[in-house]
């Protein structure tokens, strides 16, 4: 994590954003004692209308259970007022997008190799009840 910011969200030194979305910002972040990289993703609980919110807090207590090597892992919650910081698994190789953009066309090989670690990944989710409602190449970093 090259930049601090200054902000500290439980016991993580908070670095630069590294994404946004309509009802979050993702950012860098590293333990205060261990050093551990990871991402925080920073929900303002006002944008979301109850049932969103309560189908948040489902999503979390099956997230906190899941252990997949295709599915970034929850690392912890962390409540401050008007907000919930996800502690996520930082994934420093970046998003599908990202290496895309790197690469250029992808090898037919390498597109089926990606395909099956997303299909893996989503089967768990179904397996829990738990539908991906933003599917897109800036979301799946899980597949590097």
């Amino acid at each position: 994590m090259a930049q601090f910011t200054g902000r500290v969200v439980g016991d993580y030194l908070v670095g630069r954003q590294i994404g946004s979305g309509s009802f979050s910002v993702v950012w860098e972040a590293r333990h205060r004692v261990d050093g551990t990289e990871v991402a925080i993703k920073e929900i303002a609980m006002d944008r979301l209308n109850k049932k969103l919110q309560e189908s948040l807090m489902s999503e979390i207590f099956i997230l906190r259970r899941i252990n997949h090597p295709n599915i970034i892992r929850l690392i912890d919650m962390i409540k401050s007022p008007g907000k919930v910081h996800l502690v996520l698994e930082y994934c420093k190789g970046g998003d599908l997008s990202v290496y895309v953009q790197r690469h250029g066309i992808v090898p037919e090989a390498t597109a089926k190799h990606f395909m099956q670690q997303l299909a893996a990944g989503l089967q768990v989710l179904r397996d829990n009840n738990i539908i991906h409602r933003d599917l897109k190449p800036q979301n799946d970093e899980r597949m590097l």
